[in-house]
């Protein structure tokens, strides 16, 4: 009981200065940073995958908010081997219907690349799945409204 005790009281610090020293998640990341602004982000956070045909390239490494702008920035570490096009499209995506979010990038057909600390001039929003049920339930309800003044208007002719 003493041993085990005492490799306890070793790990305990030993796991605390790790997990506080630094942020792993975004130290390994190695690449060229991209930025993308957007109105709505929820879901996303530091370490959040950016797949590129469902391959993971990259991760986020920073959130921002532009004051003046009321927008969301995004700043992506792209790996060093991966080049895209000025016209590709950074999408935030569920991963299914309860899933977690990642960033799914849609390559374009330009010519010209995005430089390091450029971009992305096409971006999708975070689709808040609370907000598209509300929508699914109020034209349901609009729906069985319409039917039942229909039926009503029959019965009275």
């Amino acid at each position: 009981h003493i041993l085990s005790g005492a490799a306890v009281l070793l790990m305990v610090p030993l796991l605390g200065f790790i997990f506080f020293s630094s942020d792993a998640r975004t130290d390994s990341a190695k690449g060229y940073d991209l930025s993308a602004s957007y109105i709505q982000v929820d879901g996303v956070k530091i370490g959040t995958k950016v797949l590129l045909a469902g391959i993971p390239v990259g991760k986020v490494t920073k959130l921002a908010f532009d004051a003046d702008e009321f927008l969301a920035i995004l700043t992506f570490t792209i790996r060093d081997d991966i080049r895209l096009p000025i016209d590709t499209a950074a999408l935030i995506v569920s991963d299914g219907l309860l899933g977690g979010k990642y960033i799914k990038l849609d390559v374009g057909g330009a010519e010209d690349l995005l430089e390091p600390d450029d971009g992305f001039e096409y971006v999708q929003d975070s689709v808040i799945v609370e907000a598209l049920l509300d929508k699914v339930v109020l034209w349901a309800a609009q729906r069985r409204l319409k039917a039942r003044e229909k039926a009503k208007a029959q019965r009275v002719k």
